[in-house]
């Protein structure tokens, strides 16, 4: 490689210094050091990994005891629905791995005024790191809470999903909240 870059400017400026005349000759190839090693192509391991970017989008649909309702709606609270997207790793003594999700892949929130409905997802992950580091499919934890209020933050508890991502998307989740106790 570095052999063919110094070919190349050699020509540039055997071009250059000619303008144009063919009576200058060629300057001489250097031949490389018997003690340079040859230049190695970059390997899989060297070379950065392309990011894949890939939506999954799937639903959610967070419902609601009359009570927690009343409760989130009495404080002005909104609910904060949360998206952790993850995986086992395929080397689990990697480094930098999260020690209750194994491979951080992404994550997102949405906020939504208090009341039953459903939130759309977008699911995006890296497909690439996905194959390089995940063994098996990604998985998606879901976790909704009170935000804008500390009071309903200690009165309202909402389940959790946690599902690898391909059933999310075939399925949806649910989240449910209830008043702390109840």
């Amino acid at each position: 490689m570095k052999m063919a870059r110094t070919l190349a400017l050699s020509a540039l400026a055997a071009f250059l210094a000619g303008c144009g005349t063919t009576e200058t000759p060629a300057p001489a190839r250097a031949e490389p050091a018997a003690t340079a090693a040859p230049a190695q192509p970059p390997t899989p391991a060297t070379q950065p990994r392309a990011a894949k970017i890939v939506s999954l989008p799937f639903r959610v649909d967070v419902t609601y005891s009359a009570a927690a309702l009343d409760k989130m709606q009495e404080l002005h609270a909104d609910l904060g629905v949360s998206a952790d997207y993850y995986g086992v790793p395929k080397d689990p003594s990697a480094e930098g791995l999260d020690p209750e999700l194994g491979i951080w892949l992404g994550g997102e929130m949405e906020t939504l005024s208090p009341g039953n409905r459903s939130v759309t997802l977008k699911g995006q992950i890296d497909a690439a790191q996905v194959a390089e580091e995940v063994a098996g499919d990604a998985r998606v934890r879901i976790m909704a809470f009170p935000v804008r209020s500390h009071a309903a933050q200690a009165a309202i508890t909402c389940t959790e999903f946690d599902e690898v991502l391909p059933i999310a998307v075939e399925t949806g989740g649910t989240v449910h909240c209830t008043l702390t106790g109840n």
